[in-house]
């Protein structure tokens, strides 16, 4: 599995892409596969690519790796923002959430709904640390290998 990620890299960079380049790319698919928001991470990283013309493939390829991660950092999100916005944090025990949503749909919608948007104000405090903490330490793997692909 390792071989195969460092072989898409080696690629990526014998095309002619820079480190500087892959390194964005995996950052912004990165900061965007994190996003506590099921669904749209795909869509946000396609329009962050466009707007500042970074590697689609890359940036998709990492997004989707990280589908895993999205999932684990959601319940961190929710809990986040509520400390955040100094409110009562909602469940997430999945059998706890169908019961609220049975018993009093308009309630669970918007006890969700400001949950999410406090989930997002979580997001976008923690996401420019997270994209230069991926961008740094990919930017140096990647001139590693650079110079690994050279010597080669």
């Amino acid at each position: 599995m390792l071989t195969k990620i460092k072989n898409f890299f080696i690629e990526q960079l014998k095309q002619g892409t820079s480190p500087e380049g892959i390194a964005l790319a995996c950052a912004v698919g990165a900061t965007c596969a994190i996003f506590p928001f099921i669904g749209v991470t795909t869509t946000m990283c396609l329009i962050a690519c466009y707007l500042l013309k970074l590697n689609h493939a890359v940036a998709q390829a990492v997004n989707y790796g990280m589908a895993a991660v999205q999932l684990i950092l959601i319940p961190v999100f929710l809990k986040l923002g509520a400390w955040i916005c100094r409110a009562p944090a909602v469940s997430v025990n999945p059998e706890k959430i169908v019961h609220e949503f049975w018993e009093a749909p308009q309630a669970f919608f918007i006890s969700y709904g400001w949950a999410l948007l406090q989930a997002m104000l979580a997001w976008l405090i923690v996401a420019p640390v997270f994209f230069f903490v991926i961008y740094k330490f990919t930017l140096m793997s990647l001139k590693t290998l650079n110079k690994v692909k050279r010597q080669a």
